[in-house]
């Protein structure tokens, strides 16, 4: 088994049409339109950050692919935060346990033109335990707490047309002191669930999806 388990596809949450623009009128996946409500996150525009603590202790820092190359200040916020001594406050029951925290790495020279921060940090996303347990949104932010991290912003919870209608028309970014507007949204279901491929449901939505040739 891969050390470091890939987070799942993140699939857009319409078909596009006529010049790459979201089709509002058609879901990617059919079984979207049967879930009514949705835990909503904004989508930061960053990089892709797997923190992983094993049952031996030891802690291992990934990109979207074991490949991927971390900038070297970000590095450093990952060895001060994310420890091995602090890892293991995360342990269920002091028992180990093998996690892996998902983030988003964000800041000065990650993200095109700036408006989130000057320097580089982390942003706490998901977290899978033992390779099979998703937990909620409110665990996900006690992990958090406990290391002293942020989370990605918690918009709420709301149905695909609430989703739609903040996304078209933009909102600024709710990152504490950020300048910018919100690259758009992730949200998944209040329990987690898969569909019949077996594959996690999650979805994203940006406002470019919406401006026709801007990808």
């Amino acid at each position: 088994m891969d050390e470091f388990l890939n987070y799942p596809k993140i699939e857009t949450l319409y078909d596009r049409g006529e010049g790459f623009i979201v089709d509002t009128n058609k879901l990617r996946k059919s079984v979207y339109s049967t879930i009514s409500q949705w835990d909503i996150t904004e989508k930061i525009d960053g990089m892709n950050i797997r923190v992983m603590i094993d049952v031996d202790g030891k802690v291992r820092f990934g990109g979207r692919s074991n490949s991927a190359q971390l900038p070297t200040d970000l590095y450093q916020f990952l060895y001060e935060k994310f420890s091995s001594e602090n890892m293991r406050k995360i342990w269920l029951n002091g028992d180990p346990t093998r996690i892996i925290l998902f983030g988003e790495g964000y800041g000065a020279g990650i993200q095109k033109g700036g408006g989130y921060r000057k320097d580089k940090a982390v942003l706490l996303f998901d977290v899978l335990v033992a390779d099979k347990w998703w937990l909620d949104w409110d665990n996900v932010c006690n992990v958090a707490e406990k290391l002293e991290v942020g989370t990605v912003p918690y918009i709420g919870r709301g149905d695909i047309d609430f989703i739609t209608e903040m996304v078209q028309g933009g909102f600024p970014s709710l990152v504490p002191n950020a300048t910018c507007m919100a690259e758009g949204v992730v949200a998944k279901p209040i329990e987690t669930l898969f569909d019949k491929n077996g594959d996690r449901l999650i979805i994203k939505l940006k406002t470019k999806d919406f401006k026709k040739g801007v990808y």
